[in-house]
């Protein structure tokens, strides 16, 4: 077995009761650059771009941290069950999608395991026991939503929003959790004078608070607009342009 966690806080808390080798996801792909033409073209950009964006994050290398992870991915073996850990704001979706990506050819059981709280708890907001019982009632995903969740990535990379709601709207009935992440994406999307919901929000949220303190503003827009997953520092980037652009 093989579960593939997003993020280091839920490896942090995953039961060592339940058996397999973990992957961790390191990446925050719905912030920045993706469009890349292989997967080594990605690795680069992505590495210039948290770098660059994130200078002070991580005192880890891009290809010792991020990439060793993603290829226990790519390398499983067809016999391999895969167990995806993945939440269903717009942060984790991306990253399934490209995982589900890098899974394409893998022809062995691949699981997807949701969390049982809301949006803005999570895994986190999960005890060991619900954990156990989560993976216990891991569903097994078909060959049609492998693909589905596959070809998400390719929309998102394009990016192709239209083709991606309507895909998102056909599949609603085996995969619910895609057409509000999809549209969360295409509601973060500049446009004319419009910023984009996620800044739009922030610059609600400082109004209404009467309040520039981040803590605050972040605090409140995890909790109403926890379908983007963003975490702090996605967020107070985002609050930092808007600051510039007054």
């Amino acid at each position: 077995m093989l579960h593939v966690l997003n993020g280091d806080s839920l490896a942090s808390s995953f039961p060592t009761s339940i058996p397999g080798e973990i992957a961790v996801a390191k990446e925050c792909l719905v912030d920045g650059p993706v469009d890349a033409d292989s997967i080594e073209e990605l690795y680069v950009i992505r590495d210039k771009y948290l770098s660059t964006t994130y200078p002070t994050a991580s005192d880890e290398n891009y290809y010792t941290k991020v990439v060793p992870e993603f290829k226990k991915i790519l390398t499983a073996s067809h016999e391999t069950k895969v167990y995806l850990w993945f939440e269903h704001d717009l942060f984790c979706q991306v990253n399934l999608w490209f995982v589900m990506h890098l899974l394409e050819k893998h022809t062995g059981s691949v699981y997807l395991i949701s969390p049982t709280t809301d949006l803005i708890e999570g895994f986190g907001g999960m005890n060991q026991l619900q954990l156990e019982q989560a993976f216990r009632d891991a569903k097994l995903l078909t060959a049609n939503e492998k693909h589905i969740l596959s070809h998400m990535w390719e929309l998102y990379e394009r990016p192709d929003i239209p083709e991606a709601l309507t895909l998102s709207k056909q599949v609603r009935p085996e995969l619910p959790f895609l057409l509000p992440a999809v549209q969360a994406w295409k509601d973060s999307i500049p446009h004319g004078d419009y910023p984009g919901k996620p800044k739009e929000a922030l610059k609600e949220i400082s109004a209404q608070l009467g309040t520039d303190d981040f803590g605050k503003i972040f605090r409140a827009f995890h909790i109403k607009y926890a379908i983007y997953g963003y975490g702090d520092l996605q967020v107070k980037r985002l609050w930092e342009e808007l600051k510039k652009e007054e």
